[in-house]
């Protein structure tokens, strides 16, 4: 006499909602070990349950010259004090020397300088060429993000630099994922003419750069620019600033030899989240690189010290500092919402697209 399969006593509503509460890395290995499972991973639906209880984590990109493979490593947080780092080894060499403009909802989007621009899912070892470029010169600002109706889209901003290493934007290029080709952007209301070089911050259907004493916001459903005041009152010439997202607003990092502020904006106004004056060793001494919320309601701000080579965790909440066991000279950290968004769903939108192909990824 056989038993009954697990689908046949449990509805697979129910199943589907146990699946979407595990570790990536469990949901990994369940889809190797059952057709069924494997099914009810790639459902749309099981997509969407997953995404919206996906916890939000760190994605460390350490570029290697020497053979340009790079790595990735995915660090994963279990409980307020306990992360655990997943090297993410991939044999394809689109690893190399790459650019982030950043990650929305699993997809992380890559650029090659001069040459071309990727969309990849590690969890899922896929990964994907967009279209050519239109221009082969240096893009010096860019961002990654999502508009209100679903459209992954791409911004590239060519410019060129002044003395003082402030980049005039000359054109913009968008790229929307399921379609043929790269637009060139015309005149817009508040043109970026002064953003900061580097990627962009996602948020609310916007990407968000720092420049000229200003914050400008693309808006990804219109596709065109809104300025933003920054907090008042930074005079120090010496203060170095960066943008970031905590608890789903708008934040800027401002910080020198004085101590560290973190504002975030609530509506349309600055508000001072967090000071820190006292001598929080290393942090003070640390370079800042992004914010994530952590677990409980707490809210982390990941460093880099310069001294030591290592990144820390440091709880905005509790002044505790947490050592993530990451050593390096040179890297690169975003945040990152693990999914199983997949890929093909724009390749059968745009027959242009290089095939998906797989990455040959390892989840240790």
């Amino acid at each position: 006499m056989f038993s009954p399969s697990m689908e046949e006593v449990l509805p697979e509503n129910l199943i589907l909602d146990v699946l979407s509460r595990l570790p990536v890395k469990t949901i990994i290995r369940f889809k190797c070990v059952y057709k069924k499972w494997r099914d009810l991973v790639s459902d749309p639906y099981f997509v969407r349950l997953h995404l919206s209880r996906s916890g939000e984590a760190l994605l460390i990109h350490k570029p290697e010259t020497s053979n340009w493979a790079g790595s990735l490593e995915w660090v994963e947080m279990k409980h307020e004090d306990d992360y655990h780092l997943h090297p993410v080894k991939s044999n394809n060499p689109c690893y190399g020397l790459l650019l982030f403009p950043g990650s929305v909802n699993g997809l992380i989007c890559g650029y090659r300088p001069y040459s071309f621009v990727y969309i990849l899912n590690p969890v899922l070892e896929e990964y994907m060429t967009l279209p050519i470029l239109p221009f082969k010169n240096a893009i010096y600002s860019y961002g990654f993000g999502v508009s209100a109706a679903g459209e992954y889209k791409v911004i590239l901003c060519n410019g060129s630099v002044s003395e003082n290493k402030v980049y005039a934007i000359d054109h913009i290029l968008v790229h929307t994922i399921g379609t043929k080709e790269w637009r060139v952007l015309g005149q817009t209301p508040n043109p970026p003419n002064l953003i900061k070089k580097g990627p962009g911050v996602f948020l609310n259907s916007h990407v968000y750069w720092l420049g000229d004493g200003q914050i400008y916001g693309f808006d990804l459903n219109r596709e065109t620019f809104d300025l933003f005041p920054s907090p008042p009152g930074d005079n120090n010439a010496e203060s170095k600033e960066m943008l970031g997202v905590l608890k789903g607003r708008l934040s800027r990092i401002s910080w020198c030899s004085l101590g560290l502020d973190i504002w975030v904006m609530k509506e349309t106004s600055w508000y001072k989240e967090r000071t820190i004056r006292e001598n929080i060793s290393p942090i003070l001494h640390s370079q800042p690189l992004c914010l994530i919320d952590g677990l409980k309601g707490t809210s982390i701000l990941i460093v880099h010290d310069e001294a030591t080579n290592e990144l820390l965790a440091y709880c905005l909440n509790t002044s505790a500092t947490l050592h993530l066991n990451y050593q390096a000279k040179s890297f690169k950290v975003m945040t990152y919402r693990p999914s199983f968004v997949k890929l093909h769903s724009f390749q059968r939108a745009c027959s242009v697209y290089d095939k998906v192909r797989k990455q040959h990824y390892h989840f240790y």
